[in-house]
């Protein structure tokens, strides 16, 4: 079983369940970036469908409970006799994302499987390429090339996300953004809202399933916010932490609805 929802994960980590990007920043422009994808739900509906919804007169095992952090930078050394022996392409990305770790936090009876990427940084102008490096670390699974067959060629491609847009990063003394480039036509553009069909019988039920599923941001500053251009976004009590969402499908629809702008208070 445990073999079964860790591959199950993977496919989720590639698709998403849950997605919370959460940026830190300490004094200065240093701070702490982390993605994390949260599969809870999923683990369970799977978990039932393999017949893990058993009666509670059963007799089951307790389940697998797991907290840990590999830093990638770590497992290069412990492991580099190995990792010299990895395919070029391999080895290209272990080195592109060393700086990097990821986290992982499983406990099978409470329905909780949390996996996360980040980055320690020194200034906000690491997050440059942040998205690629994030690709980059999904790539080293080994059903990399399976998922990628699945998001090109299954109706459950359109929901597992775009490679065609980039996000950016800026804070000056006065405030923070965070900017969505997209790749493609404006036409295109258009075209992304009309990009699920609800009478489409496949569609539907994939709609249903991520009908709850979302995308949320959580900034925290050093510097008190004045404002906050997301409509909804609520901003702590010490007004230093903004958080908002987005669900899963509008967001694919227009992967620009997140972006934000925050002004500081004055000083």
């Amino acid at each position: 079983m445990r073999k079964i929802i860790l591959l199950f994960a993977l496919a989720c980590f590639l698709t998403s369940c849950n997605v919370t990007e959460s940026i830190v920043f300490n004094d200065g422009q240093s701070g702490q970036y982390l993605v994390t994808y949260q599969m809870g739900d999923a683990m369970k509906a799977f978990s039932e469908q393999m017949g893990g919804g058993s009666t509670d007169s059963d007799k089951k095992e307790k389940g697998e409970v797991l907290d840990t952090t590999m830093v990638f930078a770590d497992l290069m050394e412990t492991y580099k006799d190995s990792i010299a022996a990895l395919p070029e392409e391999k080895r290209l990305a272990m080195e592109a994302v060393r700086d990097m770790f990821m986290t992982m936090k499983m406990d099978e009876d409470e329905g909780i499987m949390d996996i996360g990427i980040g980055l320690e940084f020194e200034s906000i102008a690491d997050l440059k390429n942040i998205q690629d490096k994030i690709k980059k670390v999904q790539s080293l699974n080994s059903e990399g090339e399976q998922l990628e067959a699945m998001k090109n060629g299954s109706p459950l491609g359109k929901f597992m996300g775009s490679d065609e847009e980039s996000v950016s990063y800026s804070m000056t003394t006065n405030g923070f953004e965070r900017t969505t480039t997209v790749e493609y036509t404006a036409e295109e553009a258009e075209a992304m809202g009309e990009l699920f069909d609800e009478t489409d019988e496949a569609d539907s039920e994939l709609m249903e399933y991520f009908e709850e599923s979302y995308y949320k941001v959580k900034l925290k500053f050093p510097k008190a916010v004045k404002s906050v251009s997301f409509k909804d976004a609520e901003i702590s009590e010490d007004r230093k932490t903004v958080t908002y969402k987005a669900s899963w499908i509008e967001y694919l629809k227009n992967p620009m609805l997140l972006d934000v702008k925050v002004e500081f208070v004055d000083e």
